[in-house]
């Protein structure tokens, strides 16, 4: 019998590390309320609830486990995921006034601990201590819990556990998000859209990027957290001297609201420029997204300005990896990407930075510089955009140049007068440079701030709006049109005077009467999850791995065509194809990365199938063909009838995986998902040039002639586009290729001749006599300049 005395101590340990653990856990659920915008009387009493409830669970389950270290760890981990929970809610509420929502999911990874430990280092430092403290008394909140004599139910235990999860308000809510999102997008095709009701635009689904005309030079300022309310003169006289001062030259756009997948930083970058919300796909890791292909197939301001021959440049004050913004950026026609690491070099003070990196005071000096640079070529059509980060909430982080402002002592609104001061500044410099008359000026607010500690100032029920005001458009006065964060893509390229034909998925002009503007509860439910399921299945190319790829092909008569779970919906030039074309005058190519990831796929024609391969040699990818597409190139392939699909890559070739398919009849396709990855990962496109000469034979067509020596390429017949064309090329300065005179072909090649090929930014020379004797060549497109290419590999043909 173990001692009466020892057992009394044991319990009174266990009641004060259980205490301890409450009192932590209670002290994280009042900050909480404290931080929480709508502070609940209800949420505070459920939250509170199941922590008692929980813990008292988890002590009862203690009990019942015999082995000392097996009873910590079960404590343990029960205990640490509750603090882990608890403290990430403290956390949601401190920087956003609210709990788990799609934002904090986005920002949930390793990175945003990265940055979050160089912006708050105290409260990381609370949140680990937290952590610790915790894990500390859980130990000896369980130590002695298997002496207590109480009867065996441990088989309810873990039920109630679970059970009462569904009391605190976060769990129930959060947990309710990511399953009906999950839901929705499980069951949605295309062709459930209505897209009248929900005010959707097919044609976004389009790449419509050729004959762009290029108008006016653009500065885009996007205003860290600087919403309409701060500069209304009623409200907070003399906050914004210098954007109010701008009312008579200015384009001011009244109603602009935020919206869900609007409200962040990227995700208002996104919304403007590409007119669709960043709505993701449900669940966490949502920071990694747009580093993994997402909305890489949008067309946003960025890839109309390219395709048009605009030099662009970003440049924050930020890191520009967290969130992806970089990547995003770039990945749509912007060459210069400037962010904390790139700019701090270039300081006279490398240690002067905020929290969040660059102040405005540093970051509008050398954005000045950037603007004289781009201007001092009035032949180079140039878009540069900023993005400022002194107003950044919680508290503002004025540069230390500004006057403070003087009738509220507050940080934040120091934060947002010196915001205006700094860009007063940098405006008036754009307006001394030659390039002012050409160049749109575009200022918004990238979001509404979020929770900060100058909210005690805001008028109650006040009807906060996204600032935007546009100088240079050729137009002045009030917009009071209602609008989202969607509508400025395709106004802004309006105002700049840029020729296109490309339109936005939930976007429209705010120039002209027109769109739908007010949705019922059931049309706006139905916007977002369409939104949702077109960003993720459609304009994105998010990859699935091979062996979650069930089924690899899936056909119902009368629907798209599947493939990974994907929908494909197939374009030719940016147009739309149909199906039927699948078999007829085109193969559809589907990537799998070295990795075993599938990705994009696309319509492919068969007249240039060799080409096509050699232009993804670096990936493996399966191909939906007739047998006479891939016959001719790999003649070895067993014959069958209508449609097969192939796997394989340009170095090992192709095996057929199932055949006489037809979609007439509809058709459901797995594979060897293992034998499929091995394959895919052992691949490698190193030294695989040569089968560029392959294409025509190792042979050299009649007129193509290369004299490096000379600067000169000649070209007798080039495939681009559906058309053919006989081109000129001269070595500039720089030493890239430039066409100097081309004249058109007729579109089908007679018998014998091979053509080079141009498409995705590369020029596919199978043959050409250089100085050197016969060679294939490749020359890379050089973004934004007209037909202006670099020199590529040039490999010797045998």
């Amino acid at each position: 019998m173990p001692n009466l005395k020892d057992i009394s101590r044991s319990t009174r340990i266990m009641a004060a590390a259980g205490t301890g653990i409450l009192l932590l856990l209670l002290a994280s659920v009042v900050a909480s309320w404290h931080y929480n915008l709508s502070h609940g009387g209800w949420w505070f009493v459920r939250s509170t609830v199941f922590l008692l409830v929980f813990m008292a669970l988890v002590w009862r389950l203690s009990v019942h486990i015999q082995n000392h270290w097996l009873r910590f760890l079960v404590a343990f981990v029960a205990v640490e995921g509750l603090v882990i929970f608890t403290a990430s809610r403290v956390i949601s509420f401190y920087l956003q006034g609210e709990s788990f929502n799609e934002e904090f999911f986005f920002h949930a990874n390793m990175q945003t601990f990265e940055f979050g430990l160089n912006a708050f280092p105290g409260i990381v430092a609370l949140a680990i201590g937290y952590l610790l403290i915790v894990a500390v008394l859980a130990y000896f909140f369980t130590a002695e819990a298997h002496k207590v004599d109480l009867q065996d139910k441990t088989l309810l235990i873990v039920p109630g556990l679970i059970l009462s999860m569904a009391v605190d308000p976060d769990i129930t809510s959060g947990a309710s998000f990511l399953m009906r999102n999950a839901n929705t997008q499980s069951d949605m095709a295309l062709a459930d859209i209505d897209w009248e009701a929900t005010g959707l635009n097919e044609q976004a689904l389009y790449r419509m990027i050729g004959d762009i005309a290029p108008g006016k030079n653009v500065v885009m300022i996007y205003l860290e957290s600087m919403e309409k309310m701060y500069t209304d003169e009623s409200v907070f006289p003399g906050l914004t001297p210098f954007m109010n001062s701008l009312a008579d030259e200015a384009l001011s756009f009244e109603n602009i609201r935020q919206t869900q997948g609007t409200n962040f930083t990227v995700a208002g970058i996104v919304a403007s420029q590409c007119g669709t919300p960043l709505l993701i796909p449900p669940g966490p890791g949502g920071n990694d997204i747009l580093r993994n292909g997402f909305l890489q197939e949008a067309v946003c301001v960025g890839d109309v300005l390219d395709a048009a021959g605009y030099r662009q440049v970003f440049m924050g004050g930020a890191s520009t990896r967290f969130a992806g913004k970089g990547m995003f950026l770039a990945a749509h026609g912007y060459e210069e990407v400037l962010g904390l690491e790139e700019l701090r070099p270039l300081m006279d003070d490398p240690d002067y930075l905020n929290r969040w990196g660059l102040y405005d005071e540093t970051l509008l000096d050398l954005a000045m510089d950037k603007f004289d640079e781009l201007a001092a070529n009035p032949r180079q059509p140039f878009n540069f955009t900023v993005l400022t980060v002194d107003a950044h909430g919680p508290d503002g982080t004025p540069s230390t140049a500004c006057e403070p402002y003087d009738l509220i002592d507050n940080t934040s609104f120091h934060a947002v007068h010196c915001t205006d001061q700094m860009l007063g500044k940098f405006v008036n410099h754009l307006k001394q440079s030659p390039a002012w008359e050409n160049t749109v000026v575009f200022m918004m607010s990238d979001h509404l701030h979020m929770r900060n500690i100058g909210m005690e100032f805001y008028p109650p029920d006040y009807d906060r709006k996204i600032f935007v005001n546009i100088l240079n458009g050729g137009v002045s006065g009030k917009i009071e049109k209602e609008g989202t964060h969607m509508d400025l893509a395709p106004t802004l390229l309006n105002l700049m005077g840029v020729g296109h034909q490309q339109v936005f998925l939930a976007g429209t002009t705010l120039l002209e009467p027109g769109g739908k503007v007010n949705f019922t509860d059931r049309e706006f439910s139905e916007r977002f999850a369409a939104i949702r399921y077109i960003n993720t299945n459609l304009l994105s190319q998010i990859e699935t791995p091979l062996c979650e790829a069930n089924p690899l092909y899936s056909h119902v008569q009368g629907s798209q065509l599947r493939v990974a779970g994907k929908e494909v919906n197939l374009t030719q030039s940016g147009r739309p194809m149909s199906m039927e074309r699948i078999g007829d005058t085109h193969a559809l190519f589907t990537l799998v990365s070295t990795e075993g990831k599938v990705g994009l796929s696309f319509p492919v024609n068969l007249r240039h199938l060799e080409y096509e391969i050699f232009q993804f040699r670096d990936n493996s990818f399966f191909i939906l063909t007739p047998a006479d597409g891939i016959r001719r190139i790999y003649p070895d392939l067993p014959d069958y009838n209508g449609l097969g699909v192939l796997f394989g890559n340009l170095q090992g070739g192709f095996e057929l995986l199932a055949a006489d398919l037809s979609f007439d009849n509809g058709f459901t396709i797995n594979a060897d998902c293992n034998g499929l990855l091995r394959k895919a990962r052992d691949y490698d496109s190193d030294g695989l040039e040569y089968k560029l000469g392959e294409i025509c034979e190792n042979e050299v067509p009649e007129g193509n002639v290369w004299r490096d020596s000379e600067g000169s390429l000649t070209l007798s017949t080039i495939a681009y586009s559906g058309e053919r064309f006989q081109a000129d090329f001269r070595r500039n300065t720089r030493g890239w290729y430039t066409v100097t005179a081309y004249q058109p072909l007729e579109p089908v090649a007679p018998e014998g001749v091979c053509d080079a090929f141009y498409q995705s930014q590369e020029m596919l020379i199978p043959g050409v006599q250089s100085e050197n004797g016969p060679v294939s060549l490749i020359l890379k497109k050089i973004p934004g300049i007209t037909l202006t290419f670099e020199l590529g590999p040039a490999t010797p043909l045998p």
